[in-house]
């Protein structure tokens, strides 16, 4: 990633106040930030996205779920870093470069999780 390019984070989770709060975080930590609520509207903004940085995604989704949206993502960016989230303790076969985060969760451990993924996470904002 170039330094003067931001990381792109798509987040998919169809809770919407969850969702705001999440990009909101994502934001203020210096992400650039594409949402959605459904996975199909994730790969509908997924193909006007020349990058991605990371992928956030709910599993349990309308329609499409998250573990089957992770692998369609990774088919277009085969580099791009996957955190799972659930309310549930459900886990699946992960792939590569990926892990699991139980809700509820703060921003912290997003972050965290991210930067063990290898994530290259922005420089904190200055006040």
């Amino acid at each position: 990633m170039s330094p003067d390019r931001r990381p792109v984070v798509l987040v998919v989770e169809d809770e919407p106040l969850l969702r705001e709060m999440i990009a909101f975080e994502f934001e203020l930590s210096g992400f650039e930030v594409v949402d959605a609520g459904s996975a199909e509207e994730a790969l509908e903004r997924l193909a006007q996205m020349k990058a991605l940085d990371l992928l956030f995604t709910d599993i349990r989704l309308p329609g499409m779920d998250g573990w089957s949206l992770a692998a369609e993502v990774r088919a277009i960016h085969s580099d791009a870093p996957v955190i799972y989230a659930s309310g549930n303790a459900e886990r699946h076969d992960m792939l590569p470069r990926s892990e699991f985060i139980q809700k509820p969760y703060r921003p912290e451990q997003i972050f965290a999780v991210a930067a063990g993924l290898g994530v290259d996470l922005p420089p904190a904002p200055m006040d």
